[in-house]
C-alpha cells in the first residue's frame, strides 16, 4: 500500500508515540518468578495449560501479552513484524490495539494480571483468559468474549475491551493468513516460528 508522505509521517510519530508511552512505567510490571516463594498464592499465575495445546491464535494472543511486558527490545520486534507483515496501516492498527487493550487491563482491570516468562511453557491462567478474550472476540461469541472482560475488568469497559481484543484478534488472523501464504508459496516452505 502506498501513502502519502503526512499519513506516514503521521504513522511514525504514533510508532514513536509508543514506544515512549510503554516504558514510563516498565518496573511496575510484574511476571511469575518475581515471586518467592513466601508469596504462596499467585492469583491468576496458576499454570493451566502448556503452550503446546494451544492454537496458533491463543499462541500468538500469549505471546504478545508476554512480550508487552517484556521491554522495549521485544516490542519493537512485535512492532516490526506487525508492520512488515501487515503493512503500514493494519499493522499500525493491531499494534494500537495490543498496546490499548494491555494499558487498559492493567490500569482498569479488577487486579493486576499475571504473566509467565516469555519463553515459558507452561500458561498461566491470567494469560489463557487474555487469549481466549482475543480469539473468542473474532468470532461470534461476542457474549463470552463480553464475560470474560467483565471478570477482568469494570462492566462499562468491557464493550471497549471486546472492541480492542477482536481488533488485535484480526490482526492475529491477518498475520497468520500472511505466514501460510508466504510458505504456500515457497517451493521448500520454511517452518514457522509460531509452530
Amino acid at each position: 500500500m502506498k501513502y502519502s508522505t503526512g499519513k506516514r509521517l503521521l504513522i511514525l510519530v504514533m510508532r514513536s508515540y509508543f514506544i515512549n508511552k510503554r516504558f514510563q512505567g516498565a518496573n511496575r510490571r510484574i511476571m511469575m518468578k518475581d515471586f518467592t516463594e513466601k508469596d504462596s498464592v499467585v492469583k491468576g499465575g496458576s499454570p493451566v495449560a502448556v503452550v503446546s495445546d494451544l492454537t496458533k491464535e491463543e499462541f500468538l494472543a500469549v505471546y504478545y501479552f508476554r512480550c508487552w511486558y517484556e521491554g522495549i527490545e521485544a516490542l519493537q520486534v512485535v512492532e516490526n513484524e506487525f508492520f512488515s507483515r501487515l503493512g503500514d496501516e493494519l499493522g499500525f492498527k493491531t499494534m494500537s490495539a495490543l498496546e490499548a487493550l494491555c494499558e487498559t487491563l492493567y490500569k482498569k482491570g479488577r487486579r493486576q494480571l499475571i504473566r509467565h516468562d516469555l519463553n515459558c511453557k507452561c500458561v498461566g491462567a491470567d494469560e489463557n483468559c487474555f487469549a481466549q478474550l482475543v480469539t473468542l472476540s473474532t468470532l461470534k461469541e461476542k457474549e463470552d468474549a463480553m464475560l470474560i472482560s467483565v471478570l477482568l475488568s469494570d462492566s462499562s469497559i468491557a464493550p471497549t475491551i471486546v472492541g480492542l481484543a477482536e481488533d488485535f484478534g484480526m490482526g492475529i488472523n491477518a498475520l497468520l493468513r500472511s505466514i501460510s501464504e508466504e510458505n504456500s508459496n515457497n517451493v521448500y516452505p520454511i517452518k514457522s516460528n509460531y509452530n
